[in-house]
């Protein structure tokens, strides 16, 4: 039998659930590769470990009915493993000889790996042994399993055995959006709680809490953007005009996000007069909100300068797809400028005509805190080359050969050879 490096067995049995699995994939690849396919008189543990995970059938069956008689600590999760094997008379008795072995504190220790097994489309007998097992003094131990998929798994199995108090802890204090929102939603199916939740639920039971209360106004100006959705959804519904109620209210993120949403080319002045708002936050919704009821604001560029590389970010997205303005943007890439407003420039800069593109990476080269963007871009540039059917003008051929001895070899080489293409009149290849 090939030996495979194998950590301490007490303490491997103590660790991540995962080891196992990363174990029994590994033994099963190097069994192929000159094992003797039966197991010794008196095999060792780790010899035993690494049968019951072994490539041949014979020699895990035989590791399993071994497995039933050790009392050694890796003897429940190796016989767990072959449980959910793949040959059917290995996992009928894997399972018949591993029921005696889980009693409680047993089953508590393997929580996680039952949860981590119960994945393997074999069948659902390691969900049947969960549920049949779980109890009111396992429960915590199951709710606090580590592995995120489990942990959401266990909590749906768990409703059952889940208080009113309870569910409404987890829906209202877990760290898992998603378990908050089952818990929560089992309760508002039971109608229960529905106040607490709307106030500080997930967001998607605030959504549906929202539809059970009747005073969606309240939350048109809502922090979260499904929220407000809904929202605006319900007001609608009712006859009513979301934005008209946006246009009156106190200004807050989500009021001009709101008004963003829902509102019209009238709403521009007041969205551009809060480009102006000490708080960054109050910035950037408004130039979101702008991006849909005003795209050709002049107010929003000028905010490519911003301190906040929030704010900056949010400008981008709104000149993206505008006339370049080359110049203007270029002048920002100048050294005195903070890295983030030179980041969005390049960015910009790129969006437009292939040589710009070309022509920004190159120049960026030099600048020790873009160069690396603008090399990884310089190689994607490359790699499509061969599409590019446009040709620079005389002008920006001559700066981007200037610029050529920065660039990398083969990157080099091959911008040359574009450029001699296009400028003789013929679509740009790749090839040499």
């Amino acid at each position: 039998m090939v030996t495979t490096e194998l950590p301490d067995l007490d303490a491997f049995t103590t660790g991540d659930v995962q080891r196992w699995v990363d174990f029994e994939r590994a033994v099963r690849r190097a069994s192929w590769y000159g094992r003797e396919g039966r197991l010794s008189r008196r095999p060792s543990r780790q010899e035993l470990a690494e049968a019951a995970c072994d490539g041949d059938g014979h020699l895990r069956e035989a590791a399993v009915a071994r497995l039933a008689t050790s009392t050694d600590s890796e003897a429940v999760p190796l016989m767990l493993l072959r449980c959910v094997d793949w040959v059917r008379p290995v996992r009928d008795l894997a399972r018949s000889l591993v029921l005696p072995k889980l009693h409680e504190p047993a089953f508590r220790a393997m929580l996680p790996l039952i949860g981590v097994l119960r994945r393997r489309q074999v069948d659902d007998w390691m969900t049947t042994l969960f549920r049949q097992a779980l109890t009111p003094r396992l429960l915590d131990a199951a709710l606090a399993v580590a592995d995120r998929e489990t942990r959401r798994w266990v909590h749906g199995e768990a409703i059952g055995l889940l208080s009113r108090e309870r569910l409404l802890d987890i829906s209202l204090r877990d760290q898992d959006f998603v378990v908050r929102a089952l818990c929560g939603t089992v309760l508002l199916d039971r109608g229960e709680c529905v106040e607490e939740l709307l106030a500080a639920g997930a967001p998607k039971v605030r959504m549906r809490a929202l539809t059970l209360v009747g005073r969606a106004e309240e939350y048109l100006a809502d922090r979260t953007s499904a929220v407000r959705s809904m929202a605006q959804s319900l007001v609608l519904k009712a006859g009513g005009d979301p934005a008209a109620h946006y246009r009156v209210m106190p200004v807050s993120p989500g009021m001009l996000a709101g008004l963003g949403e829902t509102g019209s080319a009238v709403d521009a002045e007041l969205l551009e007069r809060h480009l102006t708002d000490g708080r960054p936050l109050i910035r950037r919704t408004a130039v979101r909100g702008l991006r849909r009821v005003a795209p050709e604001s002049p107010a929003v560029e000028p905010l490519l300068t911003d301190p906040s590389p929030a704010v900056t970010r949010e400008v981008v997205a709104f000149l993206r797809g505008r006339p370049s303005r080359t110049a203007s943007w270029q002048a920002l890439l100048a050294e005195g400028h903070p890295p983030h407003t030179r980041r969005a420039a390049a960015t910009l800069l790129r969006a437009g005509d292939p040589w710009r593109r070309l022509h920004t990476d190159l120049a960026l080269l030099a600048d020790p805190d873009l160069r690396a963007a603008a090399e990884q871009d310089l190689h994607a540039w490359a790699q499509h080359s061969s599409g590019i059917y446009t040709a620079p003008s005389p002008g920006l051929a001559a700066e981007i050969e200037a610029l050529l001895p920065l660039a990398p070899g083969e990157p080099a080489r091959l911008i040359r050879f574009s450029l001699s293409v296009v400028t003789r009149g013929r679509p740009a290849a790749a090839g040499g």
